[in-house]
């Protein structure tokens, strides 16, 4: 039987060469612009910790300051309320903007044409589906923290942790490690594969799922060999984006410094703001080495994922006649 996460990372890198050439300004910054949200976030879930102590049996203990922490919390509830909802807001449209992302990137790679705005207002609809999946996920993450959080505060505010509540801290921490782990691959494989789905049977995410499933269950060896390729690529081309990166700021800190020396030399008064100024302009173009690394290192992840989809079910390729050009040999995908 044919591995095809072995058999495809020639082909993937194939298709990505002939997506990305002739090189073209245009399509690598606005590919970037995509990459920025599509790398960036995806999902990610809500995580927090929590600690405890044994209290000295004098002075004030625990409950005291989970006491001082509820009446500050009551006195600057209007603004703590007022930040909370700002950066809730953000993170929603960020997180709602990755996910029509989703479907302007594999669209483009289907397509060989790079439409921004045509396919962001085409699969508006399939954005706020995958949306609102996503945010399932991430409540389905969080739910056992926060009951870590409860159980843990709990013990904080009566002084001590006994040890059936010890025991309930260590097992309710274990289920969310394993939700996360189980969130995560569901996110990932959604991302890789219902996406892509979703496109070619222009479906929501559950139908999507629902028609992948016995794809996934029948070929699971095939996707356990993506996943484990997958994850090794990742690391692998994550030292490349590292390097690259490291290697422009080089380039890039010298001159400024440079700069800055020679302002603090002959005019030291301006060197604050000289600094800040270069600053910022270091920084961006940190960022936009990454992005632009990233825009091939992304391409190439998505095309791999999109081969191996039709390899294991005909029925569901997304890309038969970009799979036909970078083959040329007459293998057909298996349909299940």
């Amino acid at each position: 039987m044919a591995l095809y996460a072995i058999d495809d990372l020639d082909d993937a890198w194939a298709a990505t060469r002939e997506f990305l050439t002739p090189l073209s300004v245009r399509r690598v910054a606005v590919l970037a612009v995509v990459v920025f949200f599509v790398g960036g976030t995806g999902m990610n879930p809500l995580g927090g910790s929590s600690g405890t102590g044994t209290a000295p049996e004098a002075g004030p203990g625990p409950g005291a300051s989970l006491d001082a922490i509820q009446e500050f919390v009551a006195q600057n509830a209007l603004a703590i309320g007022l930040i909370g909802g700002t950066l809730l807001a953000v993170v929603l449209g960020f997180v709602f903007v990755g996910a029509l992302m989703e479907f302007v990137f594999v669209q483009s790679l289907r397509t060989d044409e790079v439409r921004f705005w045509d396919y962001a207002r085409r699969y508006l609809g399939n954005g706020l589906r995958l949306f609102g999946f996503r945010l399932g996920l991430a409540l389905l993450t969080v739910l056992p923290v926060l009951a870590f959080l409860g159980v843990g505060l709990t013990a904080i505010g009566a002084g001590s942790l006994t040890q059936t509540g010890g025991a309930a801290l260590v097992l309710i921490g274990l289920l969310a490690v394993v939700v996360f782990v189980l969130v995560s691959l569901v996110d990932s494989f959604t991302t890789a594969f219902v996406v892509p789905v979703m496109l070619v049977r222009d479906s929501g995410v559950l139908d999507a799922w629902r028609a992948f499933w016995p794809t996934l269950t029948g070929q699971w060896k095939q996707y356990l060999a993506y996943a484990v390729a997958a994850f090794v690529l990742n690391v692998a081309l994550g030292i490349v984006l590292f390097v690259a990166v490291a290697a422009a700021a080089l380039v890039l800190l010298i001159p400024l410094g440079v700069v800055v020396a020679g302002t603090a030399l002959l005019a030291p008064t301006v060197v604050a703001p000289v600094a800040i100024a270069l600053g910022v302009l270091f920084v961006l173009g940190i960022v936009a080495v990454a992005l632009v690394v990233q825009v091939p290192i992304r391409t190439y992840m998505r095309y791999y994922a999109l081969l191996i989809l039709g390899d294991t079910d005909g029925t569901l390729d997304p890309i038969p006649a970009i799979r036909a050009r970078v083959r040329g040999d007459g293998r057909d995908p298996e349909t299940i």
